[in-house]
C-alpha cells in the first residue's frame, strides 16, 4: 500500500510538472500568437498614417500649392489602393474675408458649394467667423459629398486636435468618432497634419501657428483596417482566438471598434477544468498621439493540447498498480530498480516536451530561420522552417544540405554580404542588409541576422540565420523620395528637383549662360473647361513629352503646376542661342495635337532669365523668369520675352497692389462717389451714377483705372461689386426716406460679376435687405460683356427686367453695336459715350453720331443719356436733338455723398458754366 501511495503520489507530481510545461508552451504560443496580431495592427495603422505622410509631402515638396488636379492624381491611386481611406482630404484655412471669393470659386467646380457647419438638422451654412477651415480637396468624392465645404474649425472636438497637430507639425489623430461613410458606426478616425507655407521660419509653436495654410486629412474606417490587415495576413483563420480593438471617444469612453468572434471548440467539463490557464492579453499602443488597445482572448481547447500530462497520469496510475504488486512479489530490489525506471522516463518525458515546444515555435514562425553548420565546408544547411522554404521559392527538405552561399543568389556589389561574411568567419553575431533574388526569380530586400550556437566548451558549432522581408517598405521609401523630386502626371522633375538641376547646371557652367525659362500653355484652361480634366491631362501628359523631347542631354524640363513648365538650358553662349532653343520646344508645342477624335492646337508664351546676369541663385533666376513669362502674357501672348530689371518692379508694384487689395474691403477702404444726373427738359435731377474710390492710408488715392482690372483678374471684383452694390442701393433708400424724390442709382457690373450664376439672386437679396423699389435701381452693362455668350446673357437681363430692374448699355458705340442684339435685348436706356459728346460741336460726324443713336433709342422705346457734358454747347445741342438726360462736370463732378445730398436737396441744378 505505502508502494501504491508513493507511486501515486509520484505520479501526480510528474502529471503536474507535465502540465505546467504544457501551461507554459500554451502560455509562450498564446502571447506569441498574440503579440503578432497587436503587431500587425499597429502596424496597419503605422502605413495609414505613413499615406498621410505621403499626402502632406506632396505639399511640402510644392511649397504648399498644389492644384486640385494634382491632388486628385495622386490622392485616387492611395484611396484607390486602401478600402479603409474613407477619404483623403485638404482642408484649406479661409479668412471671412475671403470666403464670398472662395465659395465663388467653389460653385465653379461643385454647383452650390457653400462653407458649412454642422446644426441640429444636419449641415447648414457656416456662420459668420473670423476664420474657417475647409474642406476644399476631397478624394474620392463618392460618398464624400456631405463633407465637401464642410469647416472642420466649427467642431470644437476637431479643432482641438488639428490645432495640436499645428502646432507639433507632426500627423495628430482624433478620438474615436462615427463616419459619415458607410453605417455611420462609432469606428471612424481623423488623422490630421499641417502643410505650412513653403519656406517659412517654423522655429516655435507661434511662427507654425502663423505659417500654417491648412492640413492633410485622412478618414479611416478602423474597422476595415483592422480585418483586412489580419485576414490579409491570415490571422483570422484560426478560430480560436476572439480578437477587439478597444478605442477612446471625445469623453474619454472605452468603445469596441473592431470584433472578431472566433470559433471554439465544445469544451467538456474535464476540459474546463484543466484548461484554467489566463485566457486574456490586452496590448496598447498609440496612433498619432492616441490610445487603443487591442484585446486577444483564447477560447476554450480540447484535450489535444493536454495529452502529455493526462498519459502521465494514466500512465502513473498504471505503473503504480503494478510496483504494488511487483513489490507484494519481489524483493527490494526490485523496487529500487522500478523506482529508478521511473525517474528515467520522468527525464524523459520532460526532455521530449521541452524539444517539443521549441520546435513547434521555430516552425510557426512568421519570419525564415536557418541553422547551418559552423563545422562543415560552405556553411551548409542543417535546417530550414517552413517560412524560409515559402520565402525563398523553394519546397519542403529542399535546402536541406545546400551550402549558404547557394541559397539565393545576391545582386552583384552588395555591401551587406562583406560583413556576413566576416560574421560567420570571426564566429560572431552578425547584422546587415542585403538585396537578392530569389529561387523564382523575384527581388527579395532582407534584414538578416546571424547569431553564433556555442557548446559548454564555448566552441561554435552552428549559426542561427534569421531573416526579415523588408521589400515593401524599400520599395515604399523609394515610391516617397521619387514622388518627392518627380511630377506624378507628367514625370518631369518638379519644383523641388527644378532647384537642385539649376545650381547644378550653374556649378557645371563655370560662369559661362545658364538659361532658366518659363513657359506657359496659352489658355490651356478652355481644354478642361470644355473637354474635361482627363482629356487636359492626357494633353499635358503628351505636350511635356514634347517639351522633354526637345531639351539636350544636359538640359532640364520641369512642371511647375497645371500648365505651367519651367526649362533649363545649358550651352546657348548668348540671347540669341537662347531663343532659338526656346523656339524649338515652342515649335514642338505648336504642332496639332490628336486626342481622343480631337484635334488641338497650342500657343505657348515664354520668359527667359538668364545667369549670371538676371540672377546667381535658383530661386532668383525662376521668379524673373516668370515675371518675364507674365509680360509675354500681358503683350499679347504667343510669344518669348527676356527679362529686364524694369519687369521686376512692376510686378512688385503689381503684387504690392494686389496684396493692398485684398484688404481693402475688411478694412473698408472703399467709398462711393455719386455724379446726379439730370433731366434736360426740367433740370431736376433723377438720379445718380455710383463710382467707387478707394483711399489707402498710405498709397492714397488709386484711380479705378489702376485697380479694377487687377480686381477682374483676381476674382476680387466680385465681392468688390457686391459691396458696391449694396452701399449704392442703401444710400438710395436712405435719400428717399429722407424726402429727397424717387430717384434711381445706376450701378455698374463687371464682366465678372455678370457671369456669376447666382447675379439675379444676388440683386434680388440686395433690394430685400435694404428696401428699395426694383425701378430705383439701374444696372450699366457694357456692350462687350453681353457679347461673349448673347443667350445668357438675354436670359439673364430678362430675368433682371422681370424684377422690375432697370437696364441700361453703358458707352454705347464703342463696341459691337449689332442693332439686331440691340432689338433682342430687353434694355431701358442708352448711354452716349463721352468720346461722342467731346466732338458734337467741333465735328459734324460726331453730332451726326449723336443724332442717330438719339433717333435710334426713341425709336426702339429707350430713353437717351449723355455722360462727359462739360459745355455749354454740347448742352445745347444735346437738348436740340432730344437727348433726355446728361451727365457730367457742366452740373458736378462725382463727389461724397455728403455734397451730392445738398445738390439732391436743392432739387434744380444749374451748369456750373452758365
Amino acid at each position: 500500500m505505502t508502494t501504491f501511495l508513493a507511486g501515486a503520489a509520484l505520479t501526480a507530481l510528474l502529471s503536474a510538472v507535465a502540465r505546467n510545461l504544457e501551461a507554459d508552451r500554451a502560455r509562450a504560443d498564446f502571447a506569441q500568437r498574440a503579440a503578432v496580431r497587436t503587431a500587425a495592427v499597429a502596424r496597419a495603422f503605422g502605413d495609414a498614417v505613413r499615406d498621410l505622410r505621403a499626402l502632406n509631402l506632396l505639399f511640402a515638396a510644392n511649397g504648399g500649392a498644389v492644384s486640385r488636379e494634382a491632388f486628385d492624381a495622386f490622392a485616387q491611386p492611395l484611396a484607390a489602393r486602401n478600402g479603409y481611406l474613407r477619404a483623403l482630404e485638404y482642408q484649406r484655412f479661409v479668412d471671412d474675408g475671403e470666403r464670398a471669393a472662395f465659395e465663388a470659386a467653389g460653385s465653379r467646380y461643385w454647383p452650390g458649394f457653400a462653407i458649412r457647419e454642422r446644426g441640429p438638422d444636419g449641415l447648414r451654412p457656416a456662420a459668420r467667423r473670423p476664420r474657417y477651415l475647409v474642406n476644399d480637396y476631397v478624394v474620392p468624392i463618392a460618398g464624400n459629398a456631405l463633407v465637401y465645404g464642410y469647416d472642420a474649425w466649427s467642431n470644437p472636438e476637431q479643432r482641438a486636435f488639428i490645432a495640436r497637430a499645428i502646432d507639433s507639425g507632426e500627423p495628430t489623430a482624433s478620438p474615436v468618432l462615427r463616419l459619415v461613410q458607410g453605417d455611420g458606426g462609432l469606428r471612424g478616425l481623423l488623422v490630421s497634419m499641417p502643410v505650412y507655407r513653403g519656406g517659412a521660419d517654423l522655429e516655435d509653436v507661434a511662427a507654425r501657428r502663423a505659417q500654417a495654410l491648412g492640413c492633410t486629412t485622412v478618414a479611416l474606417d478602423a474597422a476595415v483596417l483592422v480585418g483586412a490587415s489580419l485576414d490579409g495576413t491570415h490571422l483570422l483563420a484560426m478560430g480560436d482566438f476572439a480578437l477587439t480593438l478597444y478605442g477612446y471617444t471625445g469623453s474619454g469612453a472605452r468603445v469596441p471598434v473592431f470584433h472578431h468572434q472566433g470559433d471554439p471548440a465544445p469544451a467538456s467539463l474535464l476540459e474546463r477544468w484543466l484548461d484554467r490557464d489566463p485566457t486574456a492579453i490586452t496590448s496598447s499602443f498609440e496612433v498619432a498621439g492616441t490610445r487603443w488597445e487591442f484585446e486577444t482572448v483564447r477560447l476554450p481547447r480540447s484535450l489535444e493540447s493536454r495529452t502529455g500530462s493526462l498519459s502521465i497520469l494514466a500512465f502513473g496510475i498504471l505503473l503504480s498498480f503494478a510496483a504494488g504488486w511487483l513489490v507484494q512479489q519481489r524483493s527490494a530490489r526490485t523496487r529500487r530498480i522500478e523506482s529508478l525506471v521511473e525517474r528515467r522516463t520522468a527525464d524523459l518525458a520532460l526532455t521530449a516536451g521541452a524539444l517539443r515546444l521549441y520546435r513547434r515555435a521555430i516552425e510557426s514562425a512568421a519570419n525564415p530561420i536557418l541553422m547551418i553548420s559552423a563545422t562543415r565546408p560552405g556553411y551548409p544547411i542543417e535546417y530550414a522552417n517552413a517560412a524560409c522554404e515559402r520565402v525563398l521559392g523553394y519546397g519542403p527538405g529542399e535546402l536541406q544540405g545546400l551550402p549558404l552561399a547557394e541559397l539565393a543568389q545576391p545582386q552583384d556589389g552588395e555591401a551587406g554580404l562583406a560583413e556576413l561574411r566576416q560574421a560567420l568567419y570571426e564566429c560572431r553575431k552578425g547584422h546587415a542588409l542585403v538585396r537578392q533574388a530569389t529561387r523564382d526569380g523575384r527581388e527579395l530586400v532582407s534584414e538578416v541576422y546571424i547569431a553564433p550556437v556555442n557548446d559548454e566548451a564555448g566552441r561554435t558549432g552552428h549559426f542561427v540565420v534569421t531573416t526579415y522581408d523588408v521589400t515593401v517598405a524599400k520599395r515604399y521609401e523609394a515610391e516617397l523620395a521619387h514622388r518627392a523630386r518627380y511630377d506624378t502626371l507628367t514625370g518631369l522633375a518638379n519644383r523641388a528637383l527644378l532647384s537642385d538641376r539649376i545650381e547644378r547646371a550653374i556649378a557645371v557652367a563655370n560662369g559661362a549662360p545658364v538659361w532658366t525659362v518659363a513657359l506657359d500653355i496659352d489658355h490651356f484652361k478652355l481644354i478642361n473647361d470644355t473637354l474635361g480634366r482627363g482629356l487636359g491631362d492626357e494633353a499635358l501628359r503628351a505636350l511635356a513629352g514634347r517639351i522633354n523631347g526637345g531639351m539636350r542631354q544636359a538640359d532640364t524640363a520641369a512642371r511647375a503646376g497645371g500648365d505651367d513648365f519651367m526649362l533649363v538650358l545649358c550651352g546657348c553662349a548668348n540671347e540669341g542661342q537662347a531663343a532659338a532653343r526656346v523656339q524649338e520646344v515652342r515649335a514642338a508645342i505648336a504642332e496639332p495635337l490628336q486626342i481622343e477624335g480631337h484635334t488641338l492646337a497650342f500657343g505657348s508664351s515664354a520668359g527667359v532669365a538668364g545667369y549670371p546676369n538676371d540672377g546667381r541663385d535658383p530661386e532668383t533666376l525662376v521668379k524673373h523668369a516668370e515675371v518675364a513669362m507674365y509680360r509675354a502674357k500681358q503683350n499679347g501672348r504667343n510669344a518669348v520675352q527676356f527679362y529686364a530689371p524694369h519687369m521686376n518692379a512692376h510686378a512688385l508694384d503689381r503684387l504690392a497692389l494686389e496684396g493692398a487689395l485684398r484688404g481693402a474691403l475688411r478694412d473698408q477702404q472703399f467709398e462711393l462717389h455719386f455724379q446726379p444726373q439730370v433731366d434736360l427738359h426740367s433740370g431736376r435731377v433723377v438720379g445718380t451714377e455710383a463710382l467707387i474710390r478707394w483711399r489707402h492710408p498710405l498709397l492714397g488715392t488709386v484711380r479705378p483705372d489702376r485697380f479694377i482690372a487687377l480686381a477682374e483678374e483676381t476674382g476680387l471684383i466680385v465681392p468688390i461689386g457686391a459691396w458696391a452694390l449694396r452701399s449704392a442701393c442703401s444710400q438710395n433708400r436712405d435719400w428717399q426716406r429722407a424726402g429727397l424724390g424717387q430717384l434711381r442709382v445706376a450701378v455698374n457690373l463687371s464682366a465678372r460679376q455678370f457671369s456669376e450664376p447666382d447675379l439675379v439672386q444676388t440683386v434680388r437679396q440686395v433690394l430685400d435687405d435694404t428696401g428699395l423699389a426694383p425701378d430705383s435701381l439701374e444696372i450699366e452693362l457694357t456692350e462687350s460683356m453681353m457679347m461673349a455668350d448673347v443667350e445668357s446673357a438675354i436670359e439673364t437681363m430678362r430675368c433682371l427686367k422681370a424684377m422690375g430692374v432697370k437696364l441700361s448699355i453703358d458707352d454705347f458705340g464703342t463696341g459691337y453695336s449689332s442693332l439686331a442684339y440691340l432689338k433682342r435685348f430687353p434694355v431701358d436706356v442708352l448711354k452716349i459715350d463721352r468720346s461722342f459728346v467731346r466732338d458734337i460741336v467741333v465735328s459734324r460726324d460726331g453730332a451726326a453720331m449723336v443724332d442717330a443713336i438719339v433717333s435710334l433709342a426713341h425709336s426702339l422705346r429707350m430713353q437717351v443719356i449723355a455722360e462727359g457734358v462739360e459745355t455749354i454747347e454740347q448742352l445745347d445741342y444735346l437738348r436740340g436733338c432730344g437727348c433726355d438726360e446728361v451727365q457730367g462736370h457742366i452740373f458736378a463732378r462725382p463727389q461724397p455723398v455728403e455734397a451730392v445730398e445738398a445738390l439732391l436737396r436743392q432739387g434744380r441744378v444749374a451748369p456750373v458754366h452758365a
